[in-house]
């Protein structure tokens, strides 16, 4: 079966108070989530500071089963996030990690790594059980979600953000109609803002993403905005590129 689509995770990248953390209850999407796990990935940790992160949680209410059967969602339990570093731990809001259907909540991942001994990637499968109904009869899905990554780095290894290289191509395809991808290089890994405005400066589009070095093809949802011409920017410390892009009928 197949309920990936009944759970939106948002990585929220900024740091925050360790603690139960507050859902956003002004995420209402109805289908998969904005950034793919692999490309906005979660921020970097760095020894001997104190690290936590938020990441956003939005249950749909149903969701479509392998056989094309609709299934009510009662609940998505998370029952364990395994392959954190040593000394880092999560919580939930609500707390016992049961999310009910239709509802907003978030996971908070939070600890401290000590030595340079811990620098290293530290893979994440987040454990979960999903409770639905069938024409009305309970049934049960254990679902392993990956894609998350906790980077352990040395604070001396810190790069000036006005020192990271970094450009942005055109979108492919130009003109788009829904979907587009805009391929982004970065000499370092850093924290990537994207902002897209149409031709009288309104903002249509907002993302941050983090992203590691090398070359990343970042896909954008068009499908919400009107055929024209847009400006696209992504920024990164001090450095800005803009680019342009059509959205067509066709």
């Amino acid at each position: 079966m197949k309920f990936f689509s009944s759970l939106i995770f948002l990585v929220m990248s900024n740091m925050i108070t360790w603690g139960q953390c507050i859902p956003d209850t002004s995420i209402t999407h109805n289908r998969p989530g904005t950034y793919p796990d692999t490309i906005t990935g979660l921020p970097h940790a760095f020894t001997g500071q104190a690290y936590s992160t938020v990441i956003q949680v939005k249950v749909l209410t149903d969701s479509t089963t392998s056989g094309g059967l609709t299934g009510i969602i009662d609940s998505i339990v998370i029952e364990n996030v395994l392959g954190l570093p040593n000394g880092f731990s999560y919580i939930c809001t609500p707390a016992g990690c049961s999310f009910p259907g239709g509802s907003n909540g978030c996971i908070t991942l939070m600890g401290t790594a000590p030595t340079i001994q811990m620098v290293g990637t530290y893979h994440l499968i987040v454990k979960s059980t999903y409770y639905f109904k069938v024409f009305g009869i309970p049934q049960t899905y254990p679902l392993d979600i990956t894609g998350y990554s906790i980077i352990i780095d040395t604070t001396t290894g810190l790069t000036s953000l006005e020192k990271v290289n970094f450009s942005a191509g055109q979108n492919i395809p130009n003109p788009a109609k829904d979907f587009t991808l805009v391929p982004v290089f970065l000499s370092h890994p850093g924290e990537v803002s994207l902002t897209v405005v149409n031709l009288i400066g309104k903002k249509v589009l907002s993302h941050t993403f983090y992203l590691q070095k090398g070359k990343t093809n970042i896909p954008l949802d068009l499908s919400g905005l009107q055929p024209g011409i847009y400006l696209y920017s992504f920024s990164i410390g001090i450095n800005n590129v803009t680019r342009r892009m059509i959205i067509s009928n066709d």
